[in-house]
């Protein structure tokens, strides 16, 4: 009995050390493909807020868009938009990003994004070549609105940032109607 239950241990315990050993190794949703931009500050009622955009691409051809954003009101919670056209377009909005949310004073959101709210596809390629921006606005009703906390042009529209984090173009409102 002894003799045929040896060969079944062994196997057990090479599988139970092979599984050990692989523990260290992260397998990734990720390529190594992505962008990261300083978002655009906004000021509302007196708060200016500072962050970045990151956009990476998932292995199945998506992309995620990881939003972090300093100096937002304990408890907050922010709308997310991408626009179909530039900052300085009004575009209307495309589709809602996961709306942005303090935790431990740092605003996050994170989006995977497979659709436009039109069900038009999109994968992280499409973004690079896409005529749109993104923008966290302060409330998602109300009289602030269209008050933005902070964005940044992408796709088409992206040489276009350094205008607005140099000041030299600013953002006051924005455009909350969908486009579909």
């Amino acid at each position: 009995m002894r003799k045929a239950l040896l060969p079944s241990f062994v196997l057990f315990a090479t599988l139970f050390m092979w599984s050990c050993s692989d523990a260290g190794n992260e397998i990734t949703e990720f390529t190594d493909t992505e962008m990261q931009m300083a978002l655009i500050p906004g000021t509302v009622e007196g708060n200016t807020t500072t962050g970045t955009i990151k956009i990476r691409e998932r292995k199945d051809g998506t992309a995620q868009i990881e939003i972090t954003l300093n100096n937002v009101i304990s408890g907050a919670e922010h709308p997310v938009h991408l626009h179909f056209g530039g900052l300085g377009a009004d575009g209307d909005v495309a589709t809602f990003l996961t709306t942005l949310r303090e935790e431990n004073g740092i605003g996050k959101s994170v989006t995977i994004l497979e659709a436009l709210d039109n069900n038009t596809r999109v994968s992280y390629n499409d973004l690079l070549r896409f005529d749109g921006s993104i923008k966290i606005h302060f409330e998602a009703s109300g009289p602030l609105e269209n008050e933005i906390l902070g964005a940044t042009n992408i796709g088409l529209n992206i040489d276009q940032n350094q205008a607005y984090l140099e000041g030299v173009k600013s953002i006051t409102v924005c455009n909350s109607n969908f486009g579909n």
